[in-house]
């Protein structure tokens, strides 16, 4: 026996459009021995009635009937969003070609002229029911794949606002302030960054970028900010850069990380003697402007961090006059693709820093906004990471 083409529990149900009794009996007789479920009406009315109240699986549909013409039934049909799927195939004794365009032209799938032979009728039912079964299972795999992709969304989406509930508000009080932005990409990315006083006179300020996007680069930044937070790396100084680099490097070997590694940039400004010791790994100079507006690069020299387990990681130490302003960014918000290919450079990124940074109200919104207008784009192709730090 056939079965239904949305369940599979019931026989498929075909609703049989003619005026003529004749024809009626016809097509009930030869579809009910193949086991269909079949509802005869005799016009055109009386079928949108009774696809309004139970939409059958296939219409097979007369084209010449009194007060209502089969293309108007099927036109009808089509305009309705609950019956617009509805496979039609017109039946009719009409054999001019126009007619048959015309039954197409109004949204019907087949034609069968009269009489009827039983082999093309059933042929052509088992066709479209079959099309119709398929149609339906692909617009479940949709469905599927959109609730799926819906749902990951959301995950991603809290994902990226716990790594930004790691990150500390602002300061905006004291000698030392700071502002920061972490923009998402369209995907979860690996960027995280931080600062906190390790004592009364050393303040700790880093940013690191996982190198990929996703969960995994995600949950990589997430354990080292919170090692980084919590002070927690054994053999370790936090007042020496260079010993926290090795620390992380240790801890986190890349064939133990799903092959991840990631860039780092840590510092810590001694507030006595105005210097700020800083150390990294594979990732862009950080970079200091005085206040006449001059400005300098903090450039780190080490390997990434996860790739190499005998790298070494050294210290470099500035002398800092007051005030200055200290930027950290990764390397998103500079490798940029222009609109006219080209690919925006750091040199480039940095002389919009120092315009930033030398106004008299610098804006890392504005900032931000500058850069997604070089790209050319809302959403730039990486995470936008930085830290700003006011050291008075």
């Amino acid at each position: 026996m056939n079965r239904d083409v949305t369940t599979g529990q019931r026989p498929p149900s075909i609703l049989i459009v003619d005026d003529v009794a004749a024809n009626l009996q016809v097509l009930t007789g030869m579809l009910d021995d193949q086991g269909y479920l079949t509802r005869p009406v005799t016009n055109g009315k009386m079928a949108l009635l009774a696809a309004q109240n139970d939409p059958p699986d296939l219409v097979l549909l007369d084209i010449t009937m009194p007060e209502m013409d089969g293309y108007e039934v099927c036109a009808r049909m089509k305009a309705d969003e609950k019956l617009k799927d509805i496979p039609v195939i017109f039946i009719s004794a009409l054999y001019d070609t126009v007619d048959k365009v015309k039954g197409f032209s109004v949204g019907g799938q087949d034609y069968v002229t009269k009489p009827f032979q039983f082999e093309e009728v059933h042929a052509r039912v088992e066709t479209h029911l079959n099309l119709r079964r398929l149609q339906l299972q692909l617009e479940e795999q949709n469905r599927l794949l959109l609730e799926s992709r819906r749902t990951l969304m959301l995950q991603l989406t809290k994902a990226a606002d716990y790594v930004l509930s790691l990150i500390p508000p602002p300061i905006t009080k004291g000698r030392i302030r700071t502002d920061w932005r972490l923009i998402p990409s369209f995907q979860l990315g690996g960027d995280s960054l931080g600062y906190h006083w390790i004592d009364k006179g050393h303040f700790a300020m880093y940013l690191l970028d996982v190198c990929g996007h996703g969960v995994g680069p995600a949950l990589l930044s997430v354990s080292v900010l919170n090692m980084l937070r919590s002070q927690s790396l054994p053999d370790a100084d936090f007042r020496m850069p260079a010993q926290v680099l090795c620390a992380l490097n240790r801890a986190f070997p890349m064939e133990k990380q799903d092959e991840l590694y990631f860039t780092a940039w840590y510092g810590v400004f001694d507030t006595a003697a105005r210097e700020l010791r800083y150390a990294g790994g594979g990732h862009p100079p950080a970079l200091i402007l005085d206040a006449s507006g001059q400005a300098a690069d903090a450039p780190v020299s080490g390997p990434p961090l996860g790739v190499d387990p005998d790298a070494v990681y050294e210290d470099a130490v500035l002398t800092v006059s007051s005030p200055a302003e200290l930027c950290v960014f990764s390397d998103g918000c500079y490798e940029i693709h222009q609109p006219d290919g080209k690919m925006w450079n750091y040199e480039e990124f940095e002389a919009l820093v120092i315009h930033t940074l030398a106004d008299d109200a610098p804006d890392l919104d504005a900032l931000y906004g500058q850069v997604r207008k070089v790209s050319g784009k809302e959403t730039l192709e990486d995470d936008f990471s930085i830290l700003k730090v006011s050291l008075a």
